[in-house]
């Protein structure tokens, strides 16, 4: 297969490229929003759809549907990676900003269990599959649209800017989360409260949805269009058939890293008022505070990406897993709010190498003509298992052994698992920007 080769870029194009970045990033900073309002509101949702004498039971039900909507995503990883690889990244990144910004405002319309009885958790899991389909679309779309405009040697920094700002859009789902448990009575927030960070999605998506319409597609997907091959009739096919090494080893990073994402800043807002019995407004404010550190730490991780290669920021975190997760639950699990803080913030630290060193590795083993579809399918697959399974997992085995300590586990045996996956099936990449796939 003949690549393009596009030119050293010039002052225009960098002003471009950075324009896309921004617009990309600023589309995956609503996507990631409306997807873990969810989970942050979790628990109230429980009692709004799931009603009933036992509260873990109305938990673990709406883990469930938390957990419906990995199961669509590599279908939408599969439609959205078909649209960007034949129509371009633009076309795409368009569509599943629209996708999401309906189905969480949609959400936030619904009827509970009290209005329309069990119709309500039957809608819930609908919307919320329609989350995850866009979602499967979204980071495929935004990754390869970055990566295609970014200069060689950014490419890894600039890239970082999709975790980076997933942490701002799940802060922001947090902190509002914290504002309404902290203001409103419980009552409220059960009426009518829980609704507001879901409504906020229509005027961040058309704000969003305006932005994308502006932009042009990526440099080299246009270039890929004058080639004498052009872009991929079925990439989907292609990617299963050509490259099912590149494909089996994004999925297996992109498990451990959607492990590290669901268990150590989602997941964690229930399990700081649900098992350790903070308040839902103290557990909403650590983790607002724990995804704002883990924010501006992705990007330094990404220079580093830069500098080093992804897969050595990638051994460096999934070392640090291993190796401080466990203290870092033990300072959560003593009751106190600043060491809980503490605890936490130690934990992001290995999180944010693996986001950036993720993120940075698995663009480069895909061509051009793939690439939105291979990257899109191999991270959700890995997702429906990290991020779909991990927080359901937790909280049973939590209820079932009465160890708190139960995630500390899973994110430890992850990074062991990293270890294995970066070291029998990652080779050495001393240049960051060549192609992993050749």
């Amino acid at each position: 297969m003949t690549i393009p080769t596009l030119a050293v870029p010039d002052a225009a194009r960098r002003t471009k490229a950075k324009k896309a970045t921004g617009v990309a990033a600023f589309g995956t900073f609503i996507e990631y929003y409306d997807f873990s309002v969810y989970g942050y509101v979790a628990a109230t949702l429980a009692i709004v759809f799931f009603p009933g004498d036992d509260p873990v039971i109305g938990l673990l039900n709406t883990l469930l549907v938390f957990g419906s909507a990995f199961i669509v995503r590599p279908l939408g990883a599969v439609f959205f990676g078909r649209l960007g690889d034949r129509k371009g990244r633009r076309t795409s990144l368009i569509a599943s900003i629209t996708c999401m910004g309906v189905a969480a405002t949609l959400t936030g319309l619904l009827p509970g269990y009290a209005q329309i009885g069990v119709l309500a958790p039957i809608l819930l899991v609908l919307l919320r599959m329609l989350q995850g389909f866009s979602t499967g679309g979204e980071i495929g779309g935004a990754a390869a649209y970055i990566h295609e405009w970014a200069a060689p040697n950014r490419r890894s920094l600039f890239v970082s800017l999709i975790p980076s700002v997933a942490q701002l859009g799940k802060g922001l789902a947090a902190g509002l989360a914290a504002l309404a448990a902290a203001m409103m009575p419980a009552a409220d927030l059960a009426a009518w409260g829980w609704r507001i960070p879901f409504l906020l999605a229509l005027p961040l998506g058309v704000l969003c949805l305006v932005m994308r319409l502006k932009v042009e597609d990526s440099p080299e997907f246009q270039a890929i269009n004058k080639t004498t091959e052009g872009t991929s009739k079925a990439p989907f096919k292609e990617v299963l058939t050509k490259y099912p090494k590149a494909l089996a080893k994004v999925t297996s990073i992109s498990l451990v890293q959607n492990l590290g994402t669901y268990i150590g800043t989602v997941f964690v807002a229930v399990y700081f008022s649900e098992v350790l019995g903070f308040t839902k407004g103290e557990a909403s404010t650590i983790v607002l505070l724990a995804v704002l550190f883990a924010a501006l730490l992705i990007p330094m991780a990404g220079q580093l990406g830069s500098r080093i290669g992804s897969k050595k920021v990638l051994l460096w975190a999934y070392v640090a897993y291993v190796a401080v997760t466990i203290p870092s639950f033990a300072m959560m699990n003593q009751g106190s709010f600043v060491l809980a803080l503490l605890g936490l913030g130690m934990g992001i630290i290995p999180y944010a190498l693996c986001q950036a060193g993720t993120y940075g590795a698995m663009l480069e083993f895909y061509p051009t003509r793939v690439r939105h579809t291979g990257v899109a399918f191999g991270h959700s697959v890995g997702a429906v298992i990290g991020g779909g399974a991990g927080p359901y997992l937790a909280t049973y085995l939590i209820d079932q052994t009465g160890n708190t300590f139960v995630p500390a586990f899973i994110l430890v045996g992850a990074g062991a698992l990293g270890l294995l996956v970066v070291g029998l099936t990652v080779r050495a990449n001393s240049d960051p920007s060549s192609h992993l796939y050749r």
